[in-house]
C-alpha cells in the first residue's frame, strides 16, 4: 500500500509507526487574506502545502508526516480589503505551541515550520523560542526561504511582496484555473519616503497597512508574471527544500 504523506489521513496506529521511524513533523503555515483583485484568498495556504508536499514526495520512505496546514495568520495590514480573516499574534503563537506540544507527546522532537506569508515570520520565531526551552523540542522555520534564490534572479519588477509577478507566476503555474487574468493590472505604490520602500537597503521597519501603499492591494507588477517563470521558481524551490528537509530530520 502507498505510504501516507498526510498526519490527517493516517490511522492513529499508523501515526503511532511513523512516529517510530522518524523524528521530524512538517507544518505548513498561511493566510486567508486578499491577493489582489486576481489571485485567491488562500494563496499562502495552498502554496505552503503545495510546496511541503511536493518536497516530501521526492523523499526516499519512512518520510516525514505533514500536519494539516493552518490557514489563518497575520493579516491585520490587508484588512481593508474585503475577504481577509486576521488572527491576533497571541492566538497564532499559542496555536503553534499546542501544536508542538501535542506532536512532542506523540513521540516528535522536531518541528519544521514552512511559513507561506511573511506576516507571520516574527510570532513564529517567539513561538518557536518557547517551544525551545519550555518543552525542548527542535524548531526549524523555513519562511518561504527555499525559494528565494530563484526568486532574486527570475523576478525584475520593484518591490515584488505580495500578488505581484511572483506570486502571480507561482499561481499560474500550479492553479492557473484560479487566476483572473483578465483583472491582472499594475498597481500604483505610494510609499511614503524613497528610503521606506522594500527593496530600499539597509531598509527601514515601519508600521503601514497595505491599503496605504497600493490602489490595488497588489505590492509589485503582475503584468510580468508568467507561467514558465511559476515553473521553474517551483522546481528549483522544491529542490532545495528537499535538502533543507532531509539536513533537518538527519540532526
Amino acid at each position: 500500500m502507498e505510504e501516507k504523506l498526510l498526519w490527517g489521513q493516517m490511522t492513529r496506529l499508523e501515526l503511532e509507526k511513523v512516529s517510530e521511524e522518524v523524528d521530524t513533523v512538517l507544518l505548513p503555515v498561511g493566510s486567508l487574506e486578499q491577493h489582489g483583485p486576481h489571485l485567491p484568498l488562500d494563496t499562502d495556504s495552498f502554496d505552503a502545502m503545495y510546496i511541503l508536499t511536493k518536497a516530501v514526495e521526492k523523499l526516499d520512505p519512512p518520510r516525514p508526516p505533514i500536519l494539516p496546514t493552518i490557514s489563518y495568520g497575520l493579516s491585520e495590514h490587508h484588512m481593508a480589503f474585503s475577504g481577509t480573516v486576521t488572527l491576533r499574534p497571541e492566538t497564532l503563537s499559542s496555536i503553534i505551541f499546542d501544536i508542538g506540544h501535542s506532536v512532542k507527546k506523540h513521540g516528535f522532537n522536531k518541528l519544521f515550520i514552512y511559513n507561506a506569508h511573511g506576516g507571520n515570520t516574527n510570532v513564529l520565531k517567539e513561538a518557536a523560542l518557547r517551544l525551545k526551552y519550555d518543552l525542548d523540542i527542535k524548531v526549524f522555520l523555513d519562511s518561504g526561504e527555499s525559494m528565494e534564490p530563484a526568486k532574486k534572479e527570475l523576478i525584475k519588477s520593484d518591490n515584488d511582496v505580495h500578488a505581484g509577478e511572483y506570486e502571480t507566476s507561482t499561481s499560474l503555474a500550479n492553479r492557473m484555473e484560479l487566476v483572473e487574468r483578465g483583472k491582472i493590472k499594475k498597481p500604483k505604490l505610494t510609499f511614503p519616503d524613497s528610503s521606506f520602500e522594500f527593496d530600499s537597503k539597509p531598509a527601514f521597519f515601519y508600521t503601514w497597512s497595505t491599503d496605504e501603499l497600493t490602489d490595488t492591494g497588489v505590492i509589485g507588477d503582475p503584468t510580468k508574471a508568467a507561467e514558465s517563470k511559476g515553473k521553474e521558481l517551483w522546481e528549483r524551490g522544491i529542490k532545495l527544500l528537499v535538502e533543507r528537509i532531509k539536513m533537518v530530520e538527519g540532526l
